[in-house]
């Protein structure tokens, strides 16, 4: 056998292994309580998480999906979405299922507005 089908075959039995091992996530949540400068307000929404651990990519799902990038700690999980105005949102799932959602949104760049909000809640791992 040729060195070239050789290292052909060990390359494709080591990426299959690879595959076979790569584990994706999933968490859906529900946040109830949000809190602004307006004030603390009940009011429900939801967002998924996913991240591939082979990828190390994860995404935010909402109305909408956006990549976000993960750190992944002892004892929880964040995601940090970027957005192009240059603020960010993130949120942290706690490995007992807690979460918190804060956005750091800015109103356009023309008059640079926060509109900050953090907003609590609960995530079930899919």
């Amino acid at each position: 056998m040729s060195k070239f089908l050789l290292a052909l075959m060990i390359a494709l039995v080591s990426y299959g292994t690879t595959l076979a091992a790569a584990k994706s996530f999933r968490w859906s949540c529900t946040y109830s309580k949000t809190a602004s400068p307006d004030g603390v307000q009940e009011k429900s929404f939801k967002f998924e998480f996913a991240y591939d651990d082979l990828t190390r990519k994860g995404v935010v799902i909402g109305a909408t999906q956006a990549n976000v990038d993960v750190h992944i700690g002892s004892a929880a999980v964040s995601f940090m979405e970027k957005l192009e105005t240059g603020a960010v949102q993130t949120t942290t799932i706690s490995s007992s299922g807690d979460s918190v959602h804060s956005r750091h949104s800015v109103a356009s760049e023309k008059d640079g507005r926060m509109i900050p909000s953090q907003s609590y809640g609960r995530c079930e791992n899919q």
